[in-house]
């Protein structure tokens, strides 16, 4: 293969394949899906379907193949990193089937997928796993591009992709429990301002909804004002980092911040306290 050839390749790859999550509108085309996550919670040794939606909002007849493959959070973002199918050690992408895994939609017609999760007996099985199930939109060349001579022979032009992540908790898992790692006040690039900063990890077996926010007190007036709560999930040993813009209502003085993390727990939140001083 030529070098010119090998690069057109690499190109045109590079722009065919597109991540969407949600509903996106690309190209007049217009596909959604619903949910975006499925929660299972399975006994070992059993299975359990689940359904998604897909519909076609296009005026178009559109063609899908599904299949399914792993993820992991990529540090303290909440952004994910996508593997192929088994190669996390926390995947159940292999315990996973999908019917139909091949469909084609007419334009405001939807299409519902069967996803069945089957849990294995082994004792591997007996912790939380995730993976990703990707429904991909697939667009044919036109005649003109099939009678090009220079163009390489992959059979689509334009390839869009919609993520569901799934989530599998064998009801035997049930500890939750999170950590304040740090709680710090950071002053921004160019003198534009500052942000409070709180790490948390999830340091339980079970995945963590999380609610995070902030309470100011004056420590002159006694004036108290709470930050909005920050929602988020966090996985089994993952860390998240949430950051939180001051609020523009607060007087200058000297604060004492208490930011909380709240995961479900009936016992017990997490918090971490700080103080600090508006100018």
């Amino acid at each position: 293969m030529s070098s010119k050839l090998r690069l057109n390749l690499t190109t045109m790859i590079a722009s065919m394949i597109l991540m969407i999550v949600g509903t996106q509108s690309l190209n007049a085309q217009s596909v959604s899906i619903s949910p975006s996550r499925l929660y299972y919670k399975v006994n070992l040794g059993e299975y359990k379907t689940q359904e998604i939606t897909v519909t076609n909002n296009s005026k178009e007849r559109q063609s899908f193949t599904v299949s399914f493959s792993d993820f992991e959070p990529a540090g303290i973002e909440g952004k994910s990193r996508f593997m192929d199918a088994g190669e996390s050690q926390n995947s159940c992408s292999r315990w996973l089937s999908a019917t139909p895994s091949f469909f084609e939609i007419d334009p405001g017609q939807t299409q519902k997928i069967q996803v069945l999760l089957q849990v294995p007996t082994s004792p591997e099985a007996n912790k939380v796993k995730w993976a990703a199930m990707r429904i991909k939109l697939t667009k044919e060349k036109k005649a003109a591009e099939l009678n090009d001579k220079t163009a390489i022979g992959l059979g689509v032009s334009e390839t869009f992709q919609f993520v569901a992540h799934i989530f599998q908790t064998p009801p035997s898992v049930t500890m939750k429990n999170a950590e304040i790692e740090s709680f710090k006040e950071v002053v921004l690039d160019g003198d534009k301002g500052k942000i409070l900063v709180l790490k948390m990890k999830n340091t339980g077996e079970a995945i963590l909804d999380c609610a995070s926010y902030l309470e100011f007190t004056n420590l002159q007036s006694g004036e108290e004002e709470r930050v909005k709560p920050t929602a988020f999930t966090v996985l089994p040993g993952g860390s998240r980092e949430i950051k939180f813009s001051l609020p523009k209502t607060l007087n200058k003085g000297k604060y004492s911040v208490l930011g909380v993390v709240d995961f479900g727990s009936r016992e017990n939140v997490q918090a971490a306290e700080l103080q600090m001083v508006v100018e």
